[in-house]
């Protein structure tokens, strides 16, 4: 499984999402469902799924999917 198909089962998981849900677009602003518990734990899904730390700053920086992935990108390679 690589590294986005994994992201996407965290967001899938995190935001309830229909497997109809592209998950690419989904943004903080514009999900109802992404509060600041639900931003805790999407944080700390893809901790424990990537084996990496996100620091405060880059965890307000996770607004998106796309941001998400980049972050992973960075730091689990």
């Amino acid at each position: 499984m690589t590294a986005d198909q994994r992201l996407e089962l965290i967001f899938r998981a995190v935001f309830e999402l229909p497997e109809s849900r592209d998950v690419r677009t989904v943004r903080q602003v514009a999900e109802p469902a992404w509060d600041s518990l639900a931003h805790a734990t999407l944080v700390a899904a893809i901790e424990s799924e990537f084996g990496i730390n996100i620091d405060i700053a880059d965890a307000l920086e996770l607004t998106s999917f796309d941001a998400a992935r980049l972050l992973v990108e960075e730091r689990a390679a």
